[in-house]
């Protein structure tokens, strides 16, 4: 990728964050970049990956951001909400597999594409998997893209409709 094209690319992604916010897009800064950058590829560049070293820049900005907030009330609500996590956690995988599993089966997708698309995981960590194992990557990073984009804009309707209910007394 050269210069250009990544100030293109970044370009893109921040126009789109931009137009997120007006339209207002759930998580608008995400979404926004997404789709922004999204039309860099649909305009026809030719690259199909950002350079490792801009991919590692965010992952670790994002790092730096959710580990400036732990603190000790982190860890005590962690404790109370370990064996729940875990449920949740096994349960989601668990579907993840048998959905992998019914979608190779059924002849829709290779096996190994369609258990990294299905699992939970990071988008980059699901791409990265599948292009070390041969399966296809871009398969497994539209997966993903999906999920991604349908939890994000589902969540506000999700946590206005769960913001009505109350603990058992």
């Amino acid at each position: 990728m050269t210069l250009a094209q990544l100030c293109l690319l970044l370009a893109l992604g921040g126009a789109g964050s931009a137009v997120g916010r007006l339209l207002r897009l759930p998580i608008w800064p995400l979404t926004g970049a997404i789709l922004g950058a999204a039309t860099y590829h649909l305009l026809g560049s030719g690259v199909t990956a950002t350079p490792p070293w801009l991919s590692l820049a965010g992952q670790l900005l994002v790092g730096y951001a959710i580990g400036s907030t732990v603190g000790r009330d982190l860890f005590m609500a962690v404790r109370r909400v370990t064996a729940p996590g875990a449920v949740i956690v096994v349960s989601i995988i668990g579907l993840g597999v048998a959905w992998g599993v019914t979608f190779a089966l059924m002849g829709l997708l290779e096996p190994t594409a369609a258990l990294l698309g299905s699992i939970p995981g990071g988008v980059g960590e699901m791409v990265a998997a599948a292009a070390g194992l041969g399966a296809d990557s871009a398969l497994v990073a539209g997966m993903h893209l999906i999920r991604l984009l349908m939890v994000v804009w589902a969540l506000p309707w999700v946590l206005r409709w769960a913001s009505g209910w109350r603990p058992a007394s």
